[in-house]
């Protein structure tokens, strides 16, 4: 995977190259998924014949998409990649401040016990993780292996239980002693995720429209990639998130059929609306480990002012046809790199 990655470094202009390896190195979610998606972008576009005119070119409105890329039959047309995470600033935040609170319980030294962690709520404000570190340390070093054992053996609960509340977060730890003892790995042996209802199709249709209205009207095509992160995301939930959502609608006599909401990024109560993204490139959890499972839909807007259909970039393509979304099958991101089945194992 490494290896991947650093082919496609070699061929990303050298003046821009430091700040994208920066970005990859970040222990930042975003700042390095964001880059790990633009240069994977970047490859592809080279892979399938495409040119790199310009990397950032500036807009009149001071704004700068990633690429302004060129076709094998000379058009030309803007590239931006998004992350579809449904998650705003704020969230990102509260997010970030637990990731820190959990790595600070990962790195407690527990060679008998794996801890369970089950927290809830978000931190309004940083937590004291170093203080918050030693707390579990000693609550580790305080527990009875052979007792755990026992208790284990008979079916009951783990005991004792450690609980901390702090800046609107909570955490419980339940210590399950380990079938191997002085094992000194990670501690965190298992984690409970929040609950809650997931709408995939949301943040694609934020992602989409805060980058469709972002750069006025640029003369040519904008292409917008979008990575969807929530686990639970389908190319299907893009089709969803950019010309509405599914329904039906039932008349007096009984009879159904479906329809969709006027809802989507493309298309809204009064019709057509953001018509200056041409078409999304669209892709679900990419990460560097993940290229070789991952296949790309580019999905034509049939209202956009700048048509771009006929791209060949090798990928699904999704094109409204007679009122009616047609879809072409294209090549796997493992076909078009030229990755072995099963890469990276």
């Amino acid at each position: 995977m490494r290896g991947l990655v650093d082919a496609w470094l070699v061929d990303y202009p050298a003046a821009h190259r430091p700040d994208l390896i920066r970005r990859l190195r970040s222990r930042d979610d975003v700042s390095h998924r964001s880059a790990m998606f633009e240069l994977m972008l970047h490859a592809l576009l080279l892979r399938q014949g495409f040119t790199i005119v310009e990397i950032e070119p500036q807009l009149p409105n001071g704004k700068a998409p990633d690429f302004l890329a060129e076709a094998p039959d000379g058009r030309r047309f803007y590239l931006e990649a998004t992350l579809a995470s449904g998650i705003d600033n704020v969230a990102a935040g509260a997010d970030r401040r637990m990731r820190e609170a959990f790595q600070a319980i990962d790195d407690v030294r527990s060679p008998d016990f794996f801890l369970h962690l089950h927290p809830c709520g978000t931190p309004n404000q940083p937590i004291a993780t170093a203080r918050l570190r030693r707390a579990v340390q000693r609550f580790v070093d305080e527990l009875d292996y052979d007792q755990a054992v026992v208790r284990a053996e008979a079916g009951q609960p783990p005991e004792p239980v450690w609980q901390h509340t702090e800046r609107g977060a909570h955490f419980m730890i339940q210590p399950v002693p380990k079938n191997i003892r002085r094992r000194d790995d990670r501690a965190i042996g298992g984690r409970m995720l929040p609950g809650g209802v997931i709408l995939p199709e949301a943040a694609i249709k934020s992602a989409v429209e805060g980058k469709a209205g972002r750069y006025g009207d640029i003369g040519l095509p904008l292409v917008i990639a979008v990575n969807a992160l929530e686990e639970f995301a389908r190319v299907g939930d893009a089709v969803d998130a950019l010309f509405g959502t599914t329904g039906v609608i039932f008349s007096q006599d009984g009879a159904a059929r479906g329809m969709r909401n006027a809802d989507g990024a493309w298309r809204g109560p009064g019709g057509p609306v953001y018509t200056r993204s041409s078409a999304v490139l669209f892709v679900v959890r990419l990460s560097a480990w993940s290229v070789g499972q991952r296949s790309m839909s580019l999905i034509l807007n049939p209202w956009a002012r700048s048509p771009i259909a006929g791209l060949p970039l090798g990928v699904e393509v999704r094109e409204v046809v007679d009122g009616r979304l047609e879809t072409q099958p294209g090549q796997s991101l493992r076909e078009i790199f030229g990755l072995p089945e099963g890469w990276p194992e």
